[in-house]
């Protein structure tokens, strides 16, 4: 309780006088995937799904641990993405499911981002330490990336600066 006879309380109320609260920031968790009574594909996912006209290069594995990368994308490209351009649109977060159901979803959320032609998404997968010793969902999301149904649309993965192994940055072709 502050007492407006005492000196300090009286400064204490005059520095916090322009103090506001800050908003909390909105985060946005993922939900599982709810299986589908149908498969339904729309224009772009179709052309995505069909055999490219022509040889694209799928995203292989760089000298670097963590980092895919398609052929003719350079060191510069992947500063620049680590650094934010292009800025993230989408995040995934895969914490506590488990390998089938991680799966599903990112295959979910790989179509809703070629549908919005999103070109940067953030999946956090964990760096197993509860799985054993042994990051199962973290492999899996890359062996998902680099062999999956969507790897003609990986140009790059990276690991995430600052999340110590624990989720990785894509970027997407334009299509």
């Amino acid at each position: 309780m502050i007492d407006s006879n005492d000196p300090d309380d009286r400064l204490f109320e005059e520095a916090m006088g322009t103090v506001r609260r800050i908003a909390p920031v909105k985060t946005i968790m993922a939900k599982k995937a709810k299986p589908a009574a149908g498969v339904i594909v729309s224009e772009r996912q179709a052309q995505l799904l069909l055999p490219p006209k022509v040889a694209t290069s799928f995203p292989r594995q760089a000298e670097e641990p963590g980092v895919l990368m398609a052929d003719g994308i350079s060191r510069e490209r992947l500063r620049r993405f680590a650094a934010g351009r292009p800025p993230l649109e989408q995040s995934l977060d895969l914490h506590g499911m488990t390998r089938h159901e991680a799966l599903g979803l990112l295959d979910e959320c790989f179509r809703s981002a070629i549908d919005q032609q999103l070109r940067a998404l953030c999946i956090i997968h964990g760096r197993g330490l509860h799985s054993g010793g042994k990051p199962v969902l973290k492999e899996a999301v890359y062996q998902w990336l680099r062999d999956g149904p969507f790897a003609h649309a990986v140009l790059a993965v990276i690991p995430r600066p600052g999340s110590g192994g624990g989720a990785c940055l894509v970027l997407l072709r334009r299509i």
